[in-house]
């Protein structure tokens, strides 16, 4: 478990964005790669630079676990771990201007047309880097994929926020083991740097305390499985669609899987519906914490609404 120590959960700090010198307690400047892989590269650019402090995104526990025990290995006190989407971590948890740098290493370049907004840099991402980048500061990204990087370039340059260039081949040593893998197989391998000029405005969506609903009618006549699965709604920037139940044997709770998503992000999380001394209440259950996002929260009241209109019908 040496990983634990550098692993961060970000659903249960109080405020967001984080305040990065309270998790590295000091103050230092912050780097930031998504999707670290193994963390090879990560490992050794903490290591290499001690004066900065390094976050990495990455979705994989596989690869987290064997990132942390590298990490361990070094000694290292500057690097963290967030196991998240990189764009969506790289817009909630960092302030405006407060990173230095964002390195991407051989993302998936998604080639076909079909799976193009799967792409890591979209417009969204682009506005994202033009934010929360330090005025001068870097975006750097190293693919084997010429389409990738090209496609890149031009949404960063459409912004007017940033100077690019590239993306040019580059020789010499490998950084990572999928840059050794394609040059072992005579790839050609670019990279693209993008400086930051002009800042842009972003909108975070993770806000404001959990949503809780305390309901002022008894549910006892109430089937409330039947009443709230299914129950859904969507509207252009997000969804959300109650699963199914889970009633405990006494019948004074029930457990609601849910799905939500706000733009290109999505969670599962559990609601509670439970009966205590004042009465019933509809809130998130403390088994899941999920971000606090607008689906997240018209989840928690739509359940409660529906709940106290078939309670009075």
């Amino acid at each position: 478990m040496e990983f634990a120590k550098y692993l961060i959960e970000p659903r249960l700090f109080a405020g967001l964005p984080p305040d990065w010198r309270w998790v590295f307690g000091r103050e230092a400047p912050l780097v930031v790669e998504i999707g670290f892989g193994n963390g090879e590269f990560l490992a050794e650019e903490a290591a290499n630079h001690p004066e900065f402090d390094y976050v990495g995104f990455e979705l994989s526990l596989t690869c987290i676990e064997k990132a942390g025990r590298k990490f361990y290995a070094a000694g290292l006190g500057n690097v963290r771990m967030v196991r998240l989407d990189g764009r969506f971590g790289l817009r909630e948890l960092f302030a405006d201007e407060s990173v230095r740098e964002v390195i991407v290493n051989f993302p998936c370049p998604w080639p076909k047309a079909r799976h193009a907004e799967r792409r890591l840099v979209n417009e969204g991402f682009v506005r994202t880097l033009a934010a929360v980048l330090e005025p001068g500061g870097r975006f750097e990204l190293t693919t084997d994929a010429l389409f990738f990087a090209e496609e890149a370039r031009d949404k960063l340059a459409a912004t007017g926020c940033f100077e690019v260039q590239g993306p040019h081949e580059i020789q010499g040593g490998s950084r990572t083991r999928y840059e050794r893998k394609w040059r072992s197989r005579g790839r050609p391998i670019y990279r693209l740097v993008a400086e930051k000029g002009a800042p842009a405005k972003i909108e975070r969506i993770v806000e404001g305390r959990m949503p809780h609903v305390r309901l002022k009618t008894e549910l006892d006549k109430v089937d409330i499985p039947k009443v709230v699965v299914g129950l859904k709604e969507v509207w252009p920037r997000g969804a959300f669609v109650i699963k199914e139940a889970f009633v405990a044997p006494g019948g004074d709770e029930v457990l609601l899987r849910a799905f939500a998503t706000d733009e290109d992000f999505s969670q599962h999380f559990f609601i509670s519906v439970s009966k205590d001394r004042k009465g019933w209440i509809v809130q998130l259950d403390s088994a899941t914490v999920p971000f606090r996002t607008s689906a997240v929260k018209r989840a928690v009241f739509a359940v409660a609404s529906t709940l106290e209109k078939n309670a009075q019908a």
